[in-house]
């Protein structure tokens, strides 16, 4: 019997303690219904707002929101300052609006980058084929035929995937260290490019034919709306554009 009437005043004491927290006070009645706590939470958030010079119908409208949400939530425990932070920190959010999230910087998959890449130089490439082959035929045969448009595309594509993946690596270093990375990135795809162009110039122009500048043309609009295709798709964002 002596431990019933232990747990139903300990029950009657948190009724009493749960009455004040819910008991309201009535400045002006504006904020009849919250809290204590909520209704001095909004007095004080109201004058910071005064004193900032906030647009006064922004000012009510903003109130009056917080004050319907408050009123719901506080019945759940919950009280302003967990729900919107400090008085001065919710004045300040609401003149400046909210804060925006810092966007993480993420990198693709390796090969949607090669692709991308590959699909972008392939692109310049053939734009670059087609004026020469309009206004320099010469030069465009001394350029390369279709086995180095492809080569040449996809090395840069491959290279340049190895290249933003390392340098996204070597930025989260710091000093010498990180501008030797950079360097010797750098160093290593120009090596790789000159040896491909070597090898290259040794297979013969019966083979490595030019293509007419007609159809250099087609080939970068085919490829821009591949890669238009791929973007949607996997909805990713591109290093370069």
């Amino acid at each position: 019997m002596a431990d019933n009437s232990k747990r139903n005043e300990n029950a009657a004491k948190k009724q009493q303690a749960r009455a004040k927290e819910v008991q309201v006070t009535m400045r002006d009645g504006r904020f009849a219904g919250l809290t204590k706590r909520n209704e001095d939470y909004l007095f004080h958030l109201n004058k910071a707002l005064t004193e900032k010079g906030y647009d006064p119908e922004k000012k009510e409208q903003v109130l009056t929101e917080m004050y319907q949400e408050l009123k719901d939530k506080q019945q759940q425990g919950v009280v302003a300052t967990k729900l919107y932070g400090t008085v001065t920190e919710r004045a300040e959010e609401i003149i400046s609006g909210p804060k925006k999230e810092e966007q993480k910087t993420t990198l693709p998959k390796f090969w949607i980058l090669a692709l991308d890449n590959g699909l972008i130089m392939f692109m310049m490439f053939c734009i670059m084929y087609t004026l020469l082959g309009l206004f320099s035929p010469k030069q465009a045969e001394l350029s390369g035929g279709w086995i180095t448009l492809l080569a040449t595309s996809t090395i840069a594509g491959v290279g340049l995937a190895f290249f933003y993946r390392s340098m996204f690596e070597a930025r989260k270093q710091k000093g010498r260290k990180r501008w030797f990375r950079t360097i010797l990135i750098t160093l290593e795809l120009i090596l790789i490019w000159v040896v491909a162009f070597w090898i290259i110039a040794f297979i013969p122009a019966s083979i490595n034919r030019t293509m007419e500048p007609i159809v250099y043309a087609i080939l970068a609009l085919g490829a821009y709306l591949v890669r238009r295709y791929l973007k949607k798709k996997y909805n990713y964002q591109s290093v370069m554009f």
